[in-house]
């Protein structure tokens, strides 16, 4: 619980530093390069990736993704390079493949800071309150259901009483997660 915990708070203090600011600024702020990239069909493409050169990270974003899912994926990218700058040195990148399975663990890691930097905690409350279904939740909050799970999961770390699904796949972003239909 206190990793769930460490990562939640890394990226809350990142949200706090600057409150008003969207993904796009706070990187731009963090000295991070965003581009938005054609990187295939929005819903066969890549989704994004991050990477470094000369100590300069980067974050790439499907372009052909709907803005609300970039903003997604821009956090989820966010996310590795806060939690795990070292995968990322000269070039390096976290591969789709990856034998060792240190892909799962990072995936993850990114997942979780994704979904507590990009959901507000009190609106998911409110909505799962008021009877929301996961899915129902995620269409409002225009996330992957799978991303209401990990917040859920952080607010359950944090003492919440929440009863919903197993937690996801770490790889769930892997999935067509396109359009509003889907969620």
């Amino acid at each position: 619980m206190s990793d769930i915990i460490e990562i939640a708070e890394k990226a809350t203090a990142v949200r706090e530093q600057w409150r008003h600011a969207d993904i796009w600024e706070i990187a731009d702020r963090l000295g991070i390069l965003c581009l938005k990239a054609p990187l295939g069909t929005a819903e066969g493409g890549l989704k994004g990736y991050c990477t470094s050169f000369f100590d300069q990270f980067v974050i790439a974003v499907n372009a052909a993704l709907p803005s609300y899912l970039q903003r997604l994926i821009a956090w989820h990218e966010l996310g590795h390079i806060i939690l795990d700058p070292d995968l990322l040195r000269n070039g390096q990148y976290i591969p789709e493949h990856d034998p060792l399975h240190m892909k799962t663990a990072a995936e993850l890691r990114a997942n979780y800071f994704a979904a507590a930097g990009a959901i507000d905690g009190r609106a998911l409350m409110r909505l799962l309150r008021e009877g929301y279904s996961v899915p129902d939740a995620a269409a409002e909050l225009l996330v992957p259901p799978s991303f209401v799970i990990y917040k859920a999961d952080i607010l359950r770390a944090y003492g919440e009483e929440l009863r919903l699904p197993e937690l996801p796949d770490a790889d769930c972003l892997a999935e067509d997660i396109t359009g509003r239909e889907n969620f």
